[in-house]
C-alpha cells in the first residue's frame, strides 16, 4: 500500500485530535520533520534519528517554539484543529456574519430549518448549509476543539435547543445574540438541564464586543472581533486550514514558509503558515507587506532552483528590503518546498 503523504495524514488526524509538528531547522538533517499524534509517531515511517531520540523532549512541548536537541534548534508547534464557524439562523445578522467570514478565510457551516433562508445562507458563501431542525443536525455534526458556535435564531425556544447541543461538544467559543436579561434565563435553564457550570460560564451572551453596533454588519463585526480577539488570545496552535490541506494533497508543486521565530514589533507569532505557488500567494499569511512580498520571491526562486529548505531572518537592522520587513523587529521564516513534505 502506497504511504501516505503528509497532508492525508495531517488532516485525518486533526479532525480527530491534537497533534504535533518537528521540524529540524540547521545541520545534515535540515527539513527533517516527525508528526506526533498523542506522543506516537504518525509521519514519516523513517523519521530521523535525532528527532526520534528526542520524541519525549518535543512530544511535551505545549506552545510553538524552538527546542534544542543535541545542539540543533528544533521548530515545535503543537496543532488542534483550525477554526471553524458554525452559525445557526439565517436571519440578516446570520447572512452577514457567513459574509464576513469569508472576508477573515474562516470556513463556514450554517444551519436553518427554513428552506429560503438555507438557500440565504449558501447565497453568502457558507461551505455547508445544513436544512432541517437544529437540534438533530447539531447532534450529527461533528465537533472539534477548533469549533465556534455562533447562536442567531428567531426565538429562545429555538437557541436552548441549540445550546444544548452545542454545550456537549469540544469548542473554542460559543455565543448567542440575547439580551442580558433573556441572556441570564438562557444560562438558568441550561444549568437546569444539567450543562455544567464552567460551560454555562463560558458562554458570551449578549454576544460580541460592546462596540455599539446597530446594523446587521455592525453585529457581525462585533461577533467575529470577539472570535478573533478569543482565538488570539493564546499562543498560535491553529492547525493547518482545509484550503490549504487540500492545495498541499493536491499538488507538490509550493513552498510552505513558517514563522519559527519573533522578536520585538514582528505582525505575527511563531506558527503562522503561507503557501507559495509559483505564481505568487496559494494560502495562508506570515505578515503581509514587505515580509510577505520577500517570502513569495524566496519560495519562487527555491522552485524554479529546486532547492528543498531554507531558513531566512528578515530584520528592522542593517539595509535592504528586509530591513524593512519585519515592521521593528525580526522575524525569521523557514521555508520547505513541497516535494520535500510527500
Amino acid at each position: 500500500m502506497e504511504e501516505q503523504n503528509f497532508a492525508q495524514i495531517l488532516s485525518a488526524q486533526q479532525s480527530v485530535g491534537d497533534c504535533l509538528l518537528a521540524t529540524v531547522l540547521e545541520g545534515p538533517d535540515q527539513g527533517r520533520q516527525l508528526l506526533l499524534g498523542g506522543r506516537q509517531l504518525l509521519w514519516p515511517s523513517a523519521p530521523s534519528a535525532l528527532l526520534v531520540r528526542g520524541m519525549d523532549a518535543l512530544g511535551g512541548m505545549q506552545s510553538p517554539d524552538i527546542c534544542i536537541l543535541e545542539g540543533v534548534r528544533v521548530f515545535v508547534q503543537p496543532l488542534t484543529a483550525p477554526v471553524r464557524l458554525v452559525v445557526c439562523g439565517g436571519g440578516h445578522v446570520a447572512q452577514a456574519v457567513v459574509r464576513l467570514a469569508q472576508v477573515l478565510g474562516l470556513p463556514v457551516c450554517a444551519l436553518e430549518d427554513r428552506p429560503e433562508f438555507a438557500a440565504a445562507l449558501e447565497q453568502a458563501g457558507a461551505a455547508q448549509v445544513l436544512l432541517g431542525s437544529y437540534a438533530e443536525n447539531l447532534s450529527r455534526l461533528p465537533g472539534s476543539k477548533g469549533d465556534c458556535y455562533v447562536v442567531l435564531t428567531r426565538g429562545h425556544r429555538y437557541d436552548l435547543d441549540c445550546l444544548t447541543q452545542i454545550l456537549q461538544k469540544p469548542l473554542s467559543y460559543v455565543g448567542v445574540m440575547a439580551s442580558r436579561r433573556r441572556a441570564e434565563v438562557l444560562r438558568s435553564q441550561l444549568r437546569e438541564s444539567g450543562a455544567a457550570p464552567e460551560q454555562v460560564a463560558a458562554l458570551h451572551s449578549p454576544v460580541g464586543l460592546a462596540i455599539g453596533a446597530e446594523t446587521a454588519q455592525e453585529i457581525a463585526l462585533s461577533i467575529l472581533a470577539q472570535i478573533v480577539q478569543c482565538k488570539n488570545s493564546t499562543p498560535n496552535r491553529e492547525g493547518f486550514t482545509p484550503s490549504m490541506l487540500k492545495i498541499m494533497t493536491d499538488k507538490t508543486d509550493w513552498v510552505l514558509a513558517t514563522v519559527v521565530a519573533r522578536q520585538g514589533s514582528a505582525p505575527r507569532s511563531p506558527g503562522a503558515k503561507m503557501l507559495v505557488g509559483r505564481d505568487g500567494l496559494l494560502a495562508g499569511s506570515v505578515g503581509g507587506g514587505i515580509l510577505e512580498y520577500e517570502a513569495q520571491q524566496r519560495a519562487q526562486k527555491m522552485l524554479a532552483e529546486g532547492q528543498n529548505c531554507c531558513l531566512v531572518e528578515f530584520s528592522s537592522q542593517g539595509t535592504g528590503t528586509g530591513a524593512m520587513a519585519a515592521c521593528g523587529g525580526t522575524v525569521t521564516l523557514f521555508l520547505q518546498r513541497g516535494e520535500a513534505m510527500q
